[in-house]
């Protein structure tokens, strides 16, 4: 099963909007975490958020663990 990632821009114009932009995509959620923190770290623009996006929609991450599971 592809696993693909992204991380999208989003830009939110005053007439109310919006634009999107893929500008990054991952394998992992670790590393797709890891583009969303540096770009939101570096982002001064109100206007301008990051999310991220697997093919059911937009993922809700608050905090990120890894939890083992047992092979049933």
């Amino acid at each position: 099963m592809d696993k693909t990632i992204l991380v999208v821009e989003t830009i939110t114009y005053s007439s109310g909007r919006k634009t999107y932009t893929i500008k990054k995509s991952a394998d992992t959620l670790d590393k797709a975490s890891e583009y969303l923190v540096s770009l939101k770290n570096l982002n001064e623009d109100k206007d301008i958020s990051y999310e991220l996006f697997n093919r059911f929609g937009q993922f809700e991450v608050d905090r990120i663990e890894k939890i083992e599971v047992a092979n049933a």
